[in-house]
């Protein structure tokens, strides 16, 4: 039997402090490295001896020294291909293009943890916890009596003329004489192992869902480590934030919470997604908050909802196009009004965003003295304001010593911080007269060379270019850590025990996930033993569950566009399997049907010719528009309906698992990657149109089998019934009304659309005839494609909607032209006269049915083109 190499002649931490150096990299000179505790040379710290003695350990195995550093190399790189593909399966993305629903970026993520001891962590949570009282006394102050002005401690340019101060808020206090719910505080080490503040956030602080979604990973990678090392949870911390927002608002336990996110087009939607998710409350873009006396409300497809508590992710101006930015298109008119009569809780409050410039931090220590009558016990970097005529003077020589960054965020003043170090006598030489000319547009930060932590390289050092494979396939990169501040009721801070550690592009020293950084979880050791498995969070409390009139309509039309799909594909591949099936007799009205259905469709354009006048030109139109994504051949075909369907996907992936949003992507990228190639032949169009249908089958099961039956999912339903409904009808109606049903070929292609072959052949073998058409595609109750099984499950799916506007509906006459209202003996009558014409008017009347039910659920549950109009101010 193998033995664990901690029975070995070599205990495991003996191992780790032998194997461990030799792998790993040594940052630059002068910076404090983690792994080894300093800046010496020496073995691991202590805690990191634990961490790798825990993954040495899990290896059995009695092999030598040698061997086992080969053996543990191939494990991390196991571990690594785990992580990756962890990122992936949960869509874990943050976005650099604007095009976020077609250029998502997965996150970056490192294997290694980084790992804060419980000393350091003390005095880092006692700072922060500090600080955040400190800028929410701040902002009382700034939104009030303004004494740090008037006594010179904040200068009145700094504030009144920064783009993140709101005049509209003064005089606003909020519940509690709370401004701050959520701060964020960025943190490096200095060359001495000491932490200092470099950054603060307390606008919409992100990572709050990434530092969650990080932990969920690493530590199901490492648990002999994360139990060894005693880490903290960070659940608590969540619910901590939920209870103060409720208790702040007047609503209490009752409060109707939710996110409000600028929508799919953020950089870090992904995050909004998931925290909404986890957190257990809604999350909103502006169109779904409407203002009525003073009070915010949730548009939701059983009418209006009140709202207590907005947790937002949208920039300050952008939230109230009344009083801040008119240009806004993602605010809510009267946000500011309502806030103002206290009757919604925002966290964080509107107005905040001027304390995050570094120019700021220059004050704080002084400001500290006066609010808290005490020091800043977790310092901040050396900052500056050159708009002080004394800090421009003493720093202008001593420029190649600072960072220099934007004092303001707007656009126009706003520019990349440049480090002095790095520019050349010329370039310094501009930066000072930039810097003369406009002084209050810029700050100085002091340099500081930022502490590193080990990262590993996904195979070896050979990935690198480096001589080796074995040679330090562990990497040393600087880093810094983000540890967030929340309000635990009105006075009071929690610190969260863990957060989210930015690490900087190899080789070099400016972390940003904006320009290629990566992210590493956060573990901070307790002094304690940590329960093994702590109580998960429960769901937020609130009154029912809600969906929003946007989720309804995105889902509704998520269901069209499924539906939409199937049948185009359908469609598409039965036209190119009839022309080039040379044992098929197709006449001249069949060749004019398939001609029809195609340009209804939008397979091709009004300008291709049918095929019975020219059939290759027809065959090469078709195909050439399969994967056309902008309509260059004057059609909106199968690319298109895909992109159509992963944007409703996209708006509503809160609702959906994580597979659906999987398989819609996976769908569109390998229909277009097979479409590829001049010209594209019909064979290969045909592969591509073969393996979609499959995939649309997928979607299909995936919509009825992995999502509840709530509204939401009724409002998806609806969409695919109205969707084939209105086709099916379309479909068939031509078909009488050409006359189609009387070919052979018409015949088998008409059953074949409707996915109904196997059915009519067990049924009515060979016989063919207009009767047998009418019993099986308009009247079988059994048939999902007939005409009358889509009816009644409209109908019942409808009448389970809130406000049941079946009902009210029925006595319109549109609504009579559902099959459900049809006589059957009649049409089977038409039909054994063969009174075609007769048919295909009362089967066309379906489609309009399906078209009039689509505006009146878009009139009643989308738009509420029902309700009152109200003031969005006064009451």
């Amino acid at each position: 039997m193998p033995m664990s190499l901690f029975d070995t002649e070599l205990a495991a931490t003996d191992l780790a402090d032998s194997l461990i150096p030799p792998l790993a990299n040594h940052p630059p000179a002068g910076h404090f490295d983690n792994l080894r505790d300093g800046l010496g040379r020496g073995g691991l710290a202590k805690h990191w001896n634990t961490f790798f003695a825990s993954a040495i350990d899990s290896l059995h195995s009695q092999a030598g020294m040698a061997d086992t550093a080969h053996l543990l190399t191939s494990r991390l790189d196991e571990l690594q291909q785990s992580l990756v593909r962890s990122v992936e399966d949960n869509g874990i993305t943050y976005n650099l293009y604007s095009d976020a629903v077609n250029h998502s970026r997965p996150w970056s993520l490192d294997l290694f943890p980084m790992i804060v001891t419980q000393q350091d962590w003390q005095a880092i949570r006692a700072g922060v916890a500090q600080r955040a009282e400190l800028l929410n006394r701040i902002l009382a102050d700034v939104y009030g009596p303004q004494h740090l002005v008037q006594e010179g401690l904040l200068p009145s340019a700094l504030v009144h003329g920064h783009p993140g101060y709101f005049r509209a808020a003064h005089g606003i206090e909020p519940a509690g004489g709370t401004y701050l719910h959520i701060a964020a505080f960025d943190l490096a080490q200095g060359p001495d192992g000491h932490w200092w503040v470099m950054s603060q956030r307390a606008q919409a602080p992100s990572g709050l869902g990434y530092a969650l979604e990080n932990r969920l990973i690493v530590s199901r990678l490492f648990p002999q480590a994360f139990s060894a090392l005693r880490i903290e949870r960070l659940v608590e911390s969540y619910s901590a934030l939920l209870r103060s927002l409720a208790a702040h608002s007047s609503a209490g336990d009752d409060a109707r919470i939710v996110l409000l996110t600028p929508g799919p087009y953020s950089e870090t939607y992904f995050e909004h997604i998931y925290l909404a998710r986890y957190l257990g409350i809604t999350l909103v873009e502006g169109g779904d908050l409407v203002v009525r006396e003073q009070r915010v409300w949730l548009k939701t497809i059983k009418g209006l909802e009140p709202v207590h508590v907005i947790i937002r992710r949208l920039d300050d101006d952008y939230l109230d196009p009344l009083e801040l930015r008119a240009d806004s298109a993602l605010g809510i008119p009267g946000m500011m009004q309502a806030w103002r009569a206290g009757h919604v809780v925002i966290a964080n409050a509107p107005g905040s965003g001027f304390l995050e410039s570094t120019a700021v931090m220059g004050f704080l220590p002084a400001i500290s003295e006066r609010l808290l009558g005490e020091p800043l016990s977790l310092p901040s970097v050396a900052s500056w304001w050159f708009g002080e005529r004394a800090a421009m003077r003493h720093l202008l020589p001593q420029l190649p010593d600072y960072v220099i960054k934007p004092t303001f965020n707007d656009q126009p003043r706003r520019f990349v911080p440049a480090m002095g170090l790095r520019l050349k006598p010329a370039e310094l030489a501009q930066w000072r007269q930039r810097i003369q000319a406009r002084p209050e547009d810029h700050a100085a930060q002091a340099w500081i060379p930022l502490s590193h932590m080990p990262t590993w390289r996904p195979g070896g050092a050979a990935a690198q270019g480096e001589a080796s494979p074995y040679q330090a396939p562990m990497g040393s990169q600087a880093m810094m850590i983000r540890v967030f501040a929340l309000s635990d009721g009105p006075g009071r801070w929690h610190v969260m025990p863990g957060g989210l550690t930015r690490i900087a592009p190899v080789g070099r020293e400016v972390v940003s996930m904006f320009r290629g950084g990566s992210s590493a979880d956060l573990w901070v050791m307790a002094d304690r033993e940590v329960p093994d498995r702590p109580s998960a969070m429960g769901p937020h409390h609130r009154p029912g569950s809600v969906i929003t009139s946007r989720a309804a309509e995105n889902l509704f039309w998520l269901g069209r566009y499924s539906e939409r799909l199937d049948n185009s594909v359908r469609l598409a591949r039965i036209v190119l399997e009839a022309l080039n099936n040379i044992e098929m007799d197709l006449t001249p009205v069949t060749l004019d049907w398939l001609h029809h259905l195609c340009e209804d469709h939008g397979l091709v354009s009004k300008a291709a010719p049918s095929p019975r006048v020219a059939k290759a030109m027809f065959e090469r139109a078709l195909v050439a528009s399969l994967g056309d994504r902008h309509a260059k051949h004057g059609a909106w075909s199968v690319a298109t309906v895909l992109d159509s369907l992963q944007f409703s996907a996209f708006a509503v992936r809160e609702r959906l698992a994580q597979e659906q949003w999987t398989m819609v992507n996976q769908a569109q990228q390998q229909f277009l990657a097979a479409l590829q190639g001049e010209p594209l032949q019909t064979r290969q169009a045909q592969r591509a149109l073969e393996l979609l249908a499959t995939q649309a089958m997928a979607m299909t099961g995936a919509q009825l089998d992995r999502m509840t039956r709530d509204d939401g999912w009724r409002m998806l339903s609806l969409g695919r019934q109205v969707e084939r409904l209105g086709t099916l009808a379309g479909t068939l109606g031509s078909a009488f009304e050409l006359g189609v049903v009387d070919d052979e070929a018409g015949f088998a292609l008409l059953l074949e659309l409707f996915d109904s072959t196997i059915t009519y052949r067990s049924r009515y073998q060979q016989h063919r005839d207009a009767y047998a058409l009418i019993e099986l595609l308009v009247l079988e109750q059994e048939n999902p494609r007939s005409l009358a099984w889509i009816s009644d499950t409209l109908t019942g799916r409808l009448a389970r909607l809130p406000g049941h506007p079946l009902a009210a509906w029925q006595v319109e006459s549109e609504f009579q032209g559902l099959p459900q209202c049809w006589c059957s003996q009649e049409l089977l009558g038409w039909a054994d006269r063969r009174e075609y014409m007769h048919l295909a008017a009362r089967i066309h009347t379906a489609r309009m049915a399906a078209q009039h039910i689509s505006d009146r659920l878009t009139q009643q549950f989308f738009i509420h083109a029902h309700a009152d109009s109200h003031s969005v101010g006064g009451g």
